[in-house]
């Protein structure tokens, strides 16, 4: 049984849903897991395991992550991290390679054993007048494509670690 810690940064909720998936599949296999927002600034204490998620702002973890990561760097370097991200891209098969990519400054930061992206959701009414703007010039209606199932089969891989 390891203790792990799974840290996400969301702005619509699908890196969130994404941690809960991978925090219960863990759990069935009798790992000890905690759940918890990069916003709240969470502790690496004796995690084993370390999971960082987060959704993607113009190809880029979103800030509260990558400072987390920046500011616990040192702490990640005695235990195994993996990361995630969540964005539409994931959602489509062309566009897989980019989407993993955007996982690249993150796993180079602290040397991530695994990386893994999902597909997002865009949710009009939650985005900014920014995001909306690009999505409008970019065609691209709103939609939930999380996939749970998805994010339960990278967890059996996390097992490994």
């Amino acid at each position: 049984m390891r203790n792990v810690l799974i840290a996400y940064a969301t702005r619509l909720g699908a890196a969130h849903v994404i941690a809960d998936a991978i925090a219960r599949e863990l759990r069935s296999n009798g790992d000890q897991v905690r759940v918890e927002c990069l916003q709240d600034a969470p502790q690496v204490h004796d995690a084993e395991l370390v999971v960082v998620g987060s959704g993607i702002n113009a190809g880029r973890f979103y800030p509260e992550a990558t400072a987390w990561l920046n500011a616990n760097q040192a702490n990640l370097e005695s235990t195994t991290v993996a990361v995630f991200n969540t964005c539409l891209n994931a959602a489509d098969p062309g566009k897989q390679d980019e989407a993993i990519g955007y996982n690249a400054s993150a796993v180079e930061l602290i040397g991530a054993a695994a990386s893994a992206t999902f597909a997002g959701r865009y949710e009009k009414s939650k985005t900014g007048f920014f995001g909306r703007l690009l999505l409008r010039i970019l065609r691209k209606p709103e939609q939930d494509n999380v996939d749970r199932a998805a994010a339960r089969a990278w967890a059996q891989e996390l097992v490994e670690l």
